[in-house]
């Protein structure tokens, strides 16, 4: 074989072999290290998501969340498993005649005014119970005895020893008297939660000294729970 000819071979193989590299080069490059046009945006839009319908080079653009810009725009219902601490993460609003408040519509001296069971929707949750109700003391302050009227107003929680909240009122007799000092409603307390298992609540009253009851109503407007669970 001619000198001419092992050149030749020389080069083609040299030839070869570059070519081999550029060709790893361009296959295996990261994909971050170029720019990818895409040919076909459907439904473009500036606050948005971009996915892939299955066909290449082509993307659909919903509206959704734009980087360093957090915007969610959801047509539909989110149902999210984790929460921020002290993030809302259920409210219930009880009108007095709803059926799941058990309001009384009667006089009492003592006994359980209304109550309900809520299903949490945490295990690491503080549950906010507030209610209110529209009440009226049925007697008079004896002045010839100077028996005091007072009352007690709990909220309590099925199966706890402590109640979670406690107003009282005393009516007092002479100059100055009538009440003298809280009221028995609006009551708020708070329930620290750990479980999925129901937890039932109940609005109680108890006299502590008098012969006077107390009447209770249950129109839509006449009382109210309302309930909202926080993350811990």
């Amino acid at each position: 074989m001619s000198s001419l000819s092992m050149n030749k071979v020389r080069g083609r193989a040299i030839n070869a072999n570059t070519q081999n590299t550029n060709n790893f080069s361009m296959w295996m490059e990261p994909l971050s290290h170029k720019d990818y046009p895409v040919t076909n945006v459907v439904n473009p839009t500036n606050n948005a998501l971009i996915t892939s319908n299955g066909v290449k080079n082509t993307v659909i653009a919903q509206p959704g969340l734009t980087y360093n810009n957090v915007r969610l725009d959801v047509s539909g219902s989110v149902n999210p498993t984790k929460w921020t601490t002290g993030q809302t993460i259920n409210t219930v609003f009880l009108a007095g005649d709803d059926p799941s408040l058990n309001q009384i519509n009667t006089s009492i001296s003592a006994g359980t005014v209304a109550s309900y069971r809520y299903t949490p929707c945490s295990t690491t949750s503080k549950i906010i119970v507030e209610y209110g109700a529209l009440y009226v003391v049925v007697g008079n302050t004896n002045n010839t005895t100077n028996v005091v009227d007072s009352f007690e107003s709990l909220i309590t929680v099925t199966g706890v020893s402590d109640p979670i909240g406690k107003r009282q009122q005393y009516f007092r007799t002479g100059d100055g008297g009538s009440n003298r000092s809280s009221t028995l409603f609006p009551i708020s307390g708070s329930y620290t939660n750990a479980a999925l298992t129901q937890v039932e609540f109940n609005i109680t009253l108890s006299r502590i000294n008098g012969d006077d009851t107390v009447q209770f109503y249950k129109l839509a407007f006449d009382a109210f729970m309302k309930i909202t669970e926080i993350a811990l």
